[in-house]
């Protein structure tokens, strides 16, 4: 059984939120993934997987150092933020990954063609990278985009011709790095793609199990 940290020491959105993260909750435990809320550091070498879900404290250098050796050992560590910066969420956000060579742009994408329900805020993709078969198109509400730095890192998500960054950026919104080890860093610039409303969308769910298997 694959084995999941879902980080609270950075006083992220919690899992065990029934409103919001029910149905990730009942899915995954039907994947054979076990989620623990985790509130120290220290214990994430247990696991398998590590989740930061808008996490509101900054990373000291420490625990960045902390986080890389889990990565480097072979462990995948996620983190998603959300659009605006709001909370200072995209600032947070890169206290982390910047030294995986991903940067949060603190932006908002709309996409006033390829949207969900004609709301420009509600993202649809189906231009995807390096992800499995089953996941061809996916919304991402109220995302941010990220900026790669570093060769190691490579896309997963990338808006459509038709989005837009209000910064000017490129859309790439969801990108991983790869250590030589195999052990990976995942950055998505929205975190409730795998909330109650969007999980049963288009291949949320999907990319929800697949984020978390790896």
């Amino acid at each position: 059984m694959r084995k999941v940290a879902w980080s609270v020491a950075h006083q992220e959105f919690i899992i065990s939120d029934h409103y919001y993260f029910s149905k990730l909750q009942k899915y995954a435990k039907q994947s054979e993934i076990h989620i623990d809320e985790v509130d120290d550091l220290e214990k994430f070498p247990k696991y398998d997987t590590v989740i930061f879900n808008y996490p509101e404290i900054p990373f000291e250098a420490d625990e960045v150092d902390f986080i890389q050796d889990l990565v480097k050992s072979g462990k995948t560590v996620g983190i998603f933020g959300y659009y605006k910066n709001e909370d200072r969420i995209a600032d947070t956000c890169n206290t982390l990954s910047k030294r995986f060579g991903i940067h949060f742009n603190g932006d908002t994408i709309i996409d006033n063609i390829n949207n969900h329900e004609g709301d420009n805020l509600l993202v649809l993709t189906g231009d995807t990278y390096n992800l499995p078969e089953n996941i061809k198109k996916v919304i991402l509400a109220c995302t941010d985009s990220l900026t790669t730095t570093k060769p190691e890192v490579r896309p997963l998500l990338h808006g459509e011709n038709t989005a837009e960054s209000k910064l000017g950026k490129e859309t790439i919104l969801f990108a991983e790095y790869i250590d030589p080890s195999g052990g990976r860093f995942i950055a998505g610039g929205t975190c409730v793609f795998w909330d109650n409303y969007s999980i049963d969308l288009y291949n949320n769910k999907n990319l929800s199990l697949y984020i978390l298997s790896r």
